[in-house]
């Protein structure tokens, strides 16, 4: 005689991810129009430049008009309009970019004949120009043109200086190498977390792992210099493009737990 389903025996346990739907990856939305003009735009401007056939001064600028004329797929698959930039430039959260009018000459082998006319001024011979604010990697980009010293008296008393990383880079690298700024020309921190009132960039918001700057220590030495970013991103290019783990204050993870502490102890 067969045995019946009996109701209370223990049901089997699911795998993980089978049957429930919170266990799931949850699906993203497709890239809106603004954010992929966005991503494109910091990939031209902070690490293309001339090799898309962009004509870029030191100080990170481009003129509009040649980004709208670019004939490189990767932009030109985009259909930049005009009113895209000033849409991005105008309501991006993190101010990624800047733009500015510039005197002509500043770029002497551009052809004006080609520009629009939105961004070009015959009175006073200026194009209008963009920039991103930070996190180039093109070598010939000059600090001092982009971006503002800090003086090591004013990074003495900065109170936060923090980068944002991931348990992996930590765990594997960071804990014993330092920060390095690997392509970039710079590391970049943010004087706070993404939470806190006034922080707009400086780190990914996914972050898990944050890394405190012993700020006054950093201060005491003649090779570290820091820079700030319009954006309020603080940038240093280290010791030979590194900032060992002694000039680390301390850090935590997300919850709170201190994973390096090499604050001084008050008695």
């Amino acid at each position: 005689m067969k045995k019946g389903n009996n109701n209370n025996q223990q049901q089997q346990p699911r795998k993980e991810g089978q049957g429930n739907t919170n266990n799931r990856k949850k699906k993203h939305p497709p890239p809106t129009r603004a954010e992929k003009t966005s991503k494109t735009l910091a990939w031209a401007l902070r690490h293309q430049g001339p090799e898309i056939g962009l004509p870029m001064t030191p100080d990170g600028f481009v003129p509009v008009s040649e980004i709208l004329n670019c004939r490189h797929e990767k932009l030109r698959h985009q259909e930049f309009t005009f009113e895209d930039i000033q849409e991005i430039v105008r309501s991006c959260a993190k101010q990624r970019f800047h733009m500015e009018w510039k005197p002509i000459s500043n770029y002497p082998d551009v052809d004006t004949t080609t520009f629009q006319e939105e961004t070009i001024n015959q009175d006073d011979n200026t194009i209008l120009c963009i920039r991103a604010s930070q996190g180039h990697s093109l070598p010939f980009i000059d600090p001092e043109l982009l971006l503002t010293l800090v003086p090591p008296e004013e990074l003495a008393h900065i109170p936060v200086i923090v980068h944002g990383t991931y348990k992996l880079a930590w765990e594997t690298a960071i804990c014993t190498k330092g920060l390095n700024k690997m392509t970039r020309n710079n590391i970049h921190f943010a004087p706070g977390l993404p939470r806190n009132q006034g922080v707009i960039s400086g780190m990914r918001a996914t972050c898990g792992i944050y890394i405190y700057v012993n700020a006054a220590k950093c201060a005491n030495h003649p090779g570290i210099v820091f820079y700030k970013s319009a954006n309020g991103v603080l940038l240093t290019a280290g010791i030979d493009g590194t900032l060992p783990v002694e000039y680390f204050s301390h850090v935590t993870d997300a919850k709170g737990n201190i994973l390096l502490d090499q604050r001084e102890k008050v008695s």
